[in-house]
């Protein structure tokens, strides 16, 4: 079979809220009344997914990251599995990712390959499925894994997302501050933070089901995106996960031109919005405080994801 290929962009979750939907539709199941609201933006850094199948006797799954096996990645694995069901034939499928971001820092890694994969294996199987139809088992896989709760709706869309009601693609609430083209996302990373741990902590939970209520409500009576940023910050501060490293690098980034910054969930790492005449004054002041660590600027994707 010919090679298809696919690219999903990253994306940075500013601020979110677990909560439970209240939907009566038949198709959700315990795990899927699992939502999130929040906001973030997607970036044009992200992940480009390269798919080759053939026919088989049984299904065999292999992943690979730049041609190098991987055994868990486990979103990507558990999407391809549920777009196997909907055929009857067997598949040998092969899966690359090139990934241009950080793995398990909040970068939206894991998202980006399943939404990705799923698109690919659409077009090489000739699923017949919808974009919604695709996302939502992306979203499935996310949830099944506990690798997120509401990625995958804002990295179909693209821009400066506000996340309005959670859920997956086809029932969420997704809308978008209107934002320059001009802007770029400044970001760093230090360290990963443990997604599953985090969502399966109830205590955690309550407290940033609380903050990101707050910060939602006052994002939405102001929508602009230095209120946005604003508020993000807040919301990280809140909760308790905020490093003091963090903290400095979004500080010297505010100070040398950012439009605001914050930190990503769910990772130590952090983002911020600049224009693209500050960027290098921003990255010039970020690699003289710590020269160790890398930092990097994107551009922000308005695309979401597709195939190429």
């Amino acid at each position: 079979m010919p090679l298809v290929k696919s690219f999903c962009p990253g994306g940075v979750t500013s601020f979110f809220e677990p909560y439970k939907l209240r939907s009566k539709n038949k198709k959700l199941t315990k795990d899927l009344k699992i939502g999130a609201r929040g906001g973030g933006f997607t970036l044009g850094k992200g992940t480009t997914t390269s798919i080759q199948t053939s026919r088989s006797r049984n299904n065999k799954i292999n992943i690979f990251i730049r041609k190098k096996p991987i055994t868990n990645f486990n979103t990507t694995k558990t999407v391809t599995e549920l777009l196997l069901e909907k055929t009857d034939r067997k598949y040998q499928i092969k899966i690359n990712h090139n990934i241009d971001l950080p793995i398990g820092a909040g970068y939206g890694t894991s998202a980006a390959g399943a939404l990705s994969t799923a698109l690919a294996i659409n077009e090489a199987l000739g699923l017949g499925m919808t974009f919604d139809e695709l996302g939502f088992y992306a979203h499935l896989a996310e949830i099944k894994c506990k690798t997120g709760l509401g990625t995958i709706g804002p990295q179909m869309v693209g821009g400066c997302i506000i996340q309005r009601e959670g859920g997956p693609p086809g029932l969420c609430k997704i809308d978008r501050i209107p934002i320059n083209r001009s802007y770029r996302i400044i970001s760093g990373f230090f360290r990963p933070i443990s997604t599953s741990k985090i969502l399966s902590s109830s205590t955690l939970n309550k407290i940033i089901s609380l903050e990101g209520r707050k910060t939602m409500q006052t994002i939405l009576s102001n929508p602009t995106l230095e209120n946005f940023l604003a508020k993000s910050e807040e919301f990280a501060s809140n909760i308790g996960l905020m490093t003091a490293k963090i903290r400095q690098v979004i500080k010297i980034t505010k100070k040398n031109g950012s439009v605001g910054a914050t930190q990503n969930m769910l990772g130590e790492a952090f983002h911020g919005v600049v224009d693209t005449q500050r960027v290098h004054e921003v990255l010039d002041a970020l690699n003289s405080h710590d020269p160790m660590s890398k930092f990097f600027s994107t551009t922000i994707d308005f695309e979401g994801a597709r195939l190429i």
